[in-house]
């Protein structure tokens, strides 16, 4: 999943971090009854960090800066957030099973100076993800029935996703102008396997905070018309790979 661009510091080390929070919280765990019969549903607000793959992405925009000598930005360069909401039931004392929405936004883009046989002109590139969601059918296994400081589960999902996109390049000065315009869009399934902990705020509160990692394995690869003078074919192939890890933290109650 792609959004707001800020500069990343590092690769897999947050994930790593995150696998070894979990697993220090959860041997702290107390022992004491697991859950509440009378408040089934559990309700959760997260925000998410992924760092997808996104190869063929990344290098058609490198490309682009061997072309023209740009040092334009890729997705390794930049962090993905999204916002997701969680809605689920204990359906026994193991597990919880529910529905997941994720959806976020956002972009990278930039410009520069090059040279041209018609003198120096302005390079602009940007790639925005306008629309992306996905909606997944979840489930929490809950190991440790004991367990209420600290609740460790393993999370597994599957559903679909949908993303719209559109890539921009622009060249130009006072003698002349040029561009390329690539849109894309569509579904695609995705699947996504994890772990992670709740831990209420108090044996008599009904909310907790969630803390979760997890790998996501989902692409979307299309063939769509390529636009301008600066295409380099009529038809190009738009490879959206999000399969990657990712770490979420939340609130939620149950109810």
């Amino acid at each position: 999943m792609q959004t707001v661009s800020l500069r990343r510091a590092g690769s897999l080390k947050p994930m790593l971090w995150a696998f070894v929070l979990v697993g220090s919280i959860a041997s702290i765990g107390t022992v004491a009854r697991a859950g509440d019969d009378a408040h089934p549903y559990y309700f959760t607000v997260y925000l998410q960090q992924s760092w997808p793959k996104q190869t063929a992405t990344n290098a058609q925009i490198q490309q682009i800066n061997q072309m023209f000598g740009a040092n334009f930005d890729d997705w390794s360069d930049v962090a993905n957030l999204s916002l997701g909401l969680q809605l689920f039931k204990r359906v026994s004392p193991h597990w919880k099973v529910g529905l997941q929405l994720d959806y976020s936004q956002g972009a990278i883009k930039g410009s520069s100076t090059v040279p041209t046989e018609a003198g120096d002109a302005r390079l602009s590139f940007e790639q925005r993800y306008s629309t992306y969601v996905d909606l997944y059918v979840v489930a929490h296994y809950l190991p440790c029935l004991s367990c209420t400081r600290v609740v460790p589960f393993v999370y597994l999902g599957g559903g679909y996703g949908y993303e719209k996109d559109k890539t921009t390049l622009s060249l130009g000065n006072e003698f002349f102008s040029q561009g390329l315009l690539v849109e894309n869009d569509g579904s695609f399934p995705t699947f996504s396997a994890g772990v992670g902990i709740d831990v209420p705020f108090s044996s008599q509160n009904r909310w907790y905070m969630e803390l979760g990692a997890a790998y996501v394995w989902a692409r979307m690869t299309n063939t769509v018309p390529a636009t301008g003078e600066l295409a380099p074919a009529p038809q190009v192939t738009a490879d959206t790979d999000f399969t990657g890890p990712n770490i979420w933290i939340g609130i939620g109650t149950r109810f």
